[in-house]
């Protein structure tokens, strides 16, 4: 059971150590970011990123498209600190939640590099998962996206592989391990819990317990067709399934 009685309480625990993890080669920031870029057509400069973290996949995008109107938001204040170090005066950060805000503009494009959403490939199949309660949640969320995109607007989610359980070494020492345990399983969602642990010379610096949910394939069609999307293609990188606002 998570320790955790919110998500942004979860994040704030480990902020000082996402960047560590993140920048080992787990995720391909330049490689999204060279996907987004190729997708921006003429005039489409409006982007959001939902859950923008850190600003690690904002940084690649930046020498790519310094003329992009850019906006990330997040919930997490520690690290959206570290996001205006990193980026500097480009782009607007917004502390928000997802499902929530209300940004009074529409985007050209909205990307979900890691964070919210993305599309888990799962052998043959491509669920989606995330980090809500239950798929009510979901509908809300991605209605709220597809509010903040302009007729015909982009909305990317990214392609990762399965959770799996394993270890890491981190630079300075540090160990990552992240413990995988199946939890439930109905027609629509595949749930687990992800256990992580950053330790140092056998002690634990920091733990943390995140419930996720897998959409399965047929369902995330479905819900993505009822908040307002309509399904492209995959991008020629093979980094993001791309929709479109209908």
């Amino acid at each position: 059971m998570s320790q955790y009685t919110n998500i942004t309480d979860y994040y704030d625990s480990f902020t000082d150590y996402y960047d560590l993890l993140m920048t080992q080669g787990n995720y391909d920031y330049q490689g999204m970011a060279n996907a987004v870029y190729s997708l921006m057509k003429d005039g489409q400069k409006k982007i959001l990123e939902l859950g923008v973290g850190t600003g690690l996949f904002a940084e690649k995008l930046l020498p790519l498209a310094p003329e992009a109107k850019f906006t990330g938001v997040d919930i997490t204040s520690s690290m959206l600190e570290i996001a205006r170090k990193r980026l500097g005066e480009w782009g607007k950060l917004v502390e928000a939640d997802i499902y929530d805000m209300n940004l009074q503009e529409t985007f050209d494009i909205a990307v979900s590099s890691r964070g919210v959403w993305v599309i888990s490939q799962r052998g043959d199949r491509t669920d989606l998962r995330n980090h809500t309660k239950d798929i009510d949640e979901d509908i809300k969320g991605l209605i709220n996206v597809a509010k903040h995109l302009r007729q015909d607007g982009l909305f990317l989610l990214s392609i990762q592989g399965e959770h799996k359980s394993h270890q890491q070494n981190l630079p300075t020492g540090i160990v990552y391990s992240q413990e995988i345990e199946k939890i439930g399983e109905n027609d629509e969602i595949e749930s687990i819990e992800k256990s992580y642990f950053f330790k140092k010379d056998g002690e634990i610096l920091a733990q943390q317990t995140l419930k996720l949910n897998y959409i399965k394939q047929w369902k995330k069609e479905e819900i993505m067709e009822q908040a307002g999307f309509s399904f492209v293609s995959i991008d020629e990188s093979k980094k993001f399934h791309v929709y479109r606002k209908k």
